[in-house]
């Protein structure tokens, strides 16, 4: 029952980025299955494991001229990435000033926000 609801608070929190539903299901075939898993993981872990989704290696299966083409996987756009890497941050923000993380009100404009704002002494 917990994980059904750490996998739809997951869910939610990459529509609310606006992360496609296939670069959801890439992340999670990458171990990276609910919001507490991103805890720990920086912007040079985010872009590995965007790299890792978009060229996985390897070839994929086929006949004829099909066969033994490059695995292309899954196309992360930029601003996927970006948001991604920003959901990130805001997690790990929310974690460490220990602050219940709440993935409904993790909108895109309070996790750019929260990002932009990680400089701002005042």
């Amino acid at each position: 029952m917990a994980g059904a609801i750490a996998a739809a608070q997951f869910t939610v929190c990459l529509t609310n980025c606006n992360v496609n539903n296939a670069v959801e299901q890439g992340l999670i075939a990458q171990g990276i299955n609910t919001c507490d898993s991103l805890l720990g993981n920086n912007d040079s872990d985010m872009k590995s494991v965007c790299r890792k989704m978009i060229t996985p290696g390897g070839t994929m299966p086929g006949r004829g001229a099909l066969a033994g083409r490059a695995n292309r996987g899954i196309p992360v756009s930029f601003v996927a990435e970006k948001n991604l890497r920003n959901a990130c941050f805001f997690r790990n923000c929310m974690h460490r000033i220990q602050r219940p993380f709440v993935a409904a009100t993790a909108t895109l404009a309070l996790v750019q926000d929260v990002r932009e704002d990680r400089f701002d002494l005042s």
